[in-house]
């Protein structure tokens, strides 16, 4: 039981936070070294995503592909279009489209609502109809019958529903209302492309008879798919697709046309001189951003807000407060100096064992000026010029592998991947990483400790409370003993002067 000052007259309640507000001190400052310690690690954090961010990028620079890239051309490409696809080679193809590749086609007889509605009416139980797009698969076998269910008083709309919404049959069917007839097309094209009912299902049998045929059991039209009739490079052949793959190129037929095409396959030198544009640019903004982590003030006198002194700031100056409390935590930090220097040097180091290009000043890529902090600066003209004439050696200086190990042979993208590697697992081990189930970084277990240390002095400041009070409320026990005794006396004085 707590008395407040009811014999005393004192305000025991502040007098007792007065006294917590000291005795809780320490505690507040532990729970800013928690909190300092907290925003360390998220800052590190962010950090290391962006440099994962980057080693992507360096990852796929270190890899040929990236260099070897190839761009097409058509004359026209209202007739044909194209475009590279993988292990395209420079080249020039000459295309005289003759034919193009249709679908296989099949057409009711007129009249087919009234024959489907009678059909539908009729039945009692659901009919299930078999067909197939005879295409062959990837085995040479034509593709499985599949079933299409008909409800008894279903729609020829509906059908049609159905048929379209099944993908894997590959036919699109249409009902026009005009002719009243009911289109169905193959979705593949080429001369082995057919439509087909199974026949040999009773229930499938009576329904093309009844349904999708004539009188004379006679369709409008039934024909199979046919293929494109193409001369490449005075070479007639055909193929079953207007799109098909031509020596590492896709080429897509549009349009049958008497004037030769001619296609070119060069060197996408575009593109390889944005791929090193990109990573150059990428470099310079994580390397400015890790620089200004490092140079960032660190403002002594800012330590982190407890819950109490933010109750007594406005939102606005909360977040300047806090803006200043979470600047320089990474100021000077050996870890990213060190990863910053290692970068620096894997890419100003020469590359061993490359004719003439053996480093980024030979093809255009320099350093800016000491107080830049290795900012990297392209002259563009020398690059590209770089790329078309000596792309062999360009690539080497960014992916050659040594077989001997040894870091002088190695190409830039390889050793600056390897030394980013290195400093993402440093910073996991000081930092750890969000996605972790538990995190066992140095940091985290810093923030742990903490923790105990916070829960025990929380349960030791329990303790000391209820001290105060019980000591204020004997005080006030005694006090009010005190004046009974004095009241009583007071009594017995008064009695015996009478």
């Amino acid at each position: 039981m707590r008395i407040d000052g009811l014999a005393s007259g004192l305000d025991t309640e502040n007098i007792i936070k007065d006294l917590m507000r000291t005795e809780k001190l320490p505690l507040d400052r532990v729970f800013q070294q928690k909190t300092r310690t907290e925003w360390q690690r998220d800052q590190y954090r962010t950090l290391s995503t962006k440099i994962a961010g980057f080693r992507n990028t360096v990852f796929d620079m270190q890899l040929q592909a990236r260099f070897n890239l190839m761009t097409a051309a058509s004359s026209n490409e209202n007739v044909l279009s194209v475009r590279t696809a993988g292990g395209a080679q420079i080249g020039s193809y000459n295309i005289l489209v003759k034919e193009l590749a249709t679908s296989a086609n099949m057409i009711t007889a007129a009249g087919i609502r009234e024959r489907f509605d009678s059909f539908t009416s009729e039945i009692t139980e659901p009919v299930s109809v078999r067909i197939r797009s005879s295409q062959k698969n990837s085995e040479g076998e034509p593709t499985e019958f599949m079933d299409i269910e008909i409800n008894p008083g279903e729609t020829v709309n509906s059908f049609v529903q159905k048929v379209n919404s099944n993908k894997e049959l590959k036919i699109s069917a249409l009902y026009d209302q005009f002719t009243d007839a009911l289109v169905f097309t193959s979705v593949d094209t080429g001369r082995n492309t057919e439509i087909q009912f199974d026949l040999a299902n009773t229930e499938t049998e009576n329904f093309v008879t009844q349904v999708l045929q004539d009188e004379n059991k006679i369709w409008s039209k039934n024909e199979s798919g046919t293929n494109a009739k193409i001369e490449i490079n005075g070479l007639e052949t055909e193929r079953a697709s207007n799109v098909f793959n031509l020596a590492g190129v896709e080429v897509s037929l549009k349009s049958v046309s008497q004037e030769l095409i001619r296609i070119q396959v060069s060197q996408d030198t575009d593109e390889i001189f944005n791929n090193i544009k990109d990573f150059v640019e990428q470099y310079n903004e994580l390397i400015d951003e890790i620089h200004g982590k490092l140079n960032e003030p660190y403002y002594r006198d800012f330590p982190p807000l407890t819950d109490e002194q933010k109750g007594d700031l406005s939102e606005r100056e909360i977040e300047l407060w806090e803006e200043k409390a979470q600047s320089g935590l990474l100021r000077s930090d050996r870890i990213l100096s060190d990863i910053v220097y290692s970068m620096r040097r894997a890419l100003t180091m020469s590359v061993e064992g490359v004719d003439d290009l053996r480093n980024l000043h030979q093809i255009g890529i320099t350093t800016g000026s000491w107080y830049e902090n290795g900012k990297l600066y392209i002259n563009e003209q020398k690059l590209r010029t770089a790329i078309e004439d000596n792309l062999d050696q360009v690539t080497a200086l960014f992916t050659k592998n040594s077989e001997s190990g040894i870091s002088g042979e190695t190409g830039l993208a390889r050793r600056l991947n390897a030394s980013i590697e290195t400093g993402l697992d440093r910073l996991a081990d000081t930092a750890g990483k969000s996605t972790a189930l538990y995190d066992k970084s140095t940091l985290s277990e810093k923030i742990r400790r903490y923790d105990d240390q916070i829960l025990a002095m929380e349960e030791r400041l329990i303790r000391v409370e209820n001290r105060y009070w019980a000591q204020f409320s004997m005080m006030e026990r005694l006090l009010q003993e005190m004046y009974s005794q004095s009241d009583w006396l007071y009594q017995q004085l008064g009695v015996m002067t009478t």
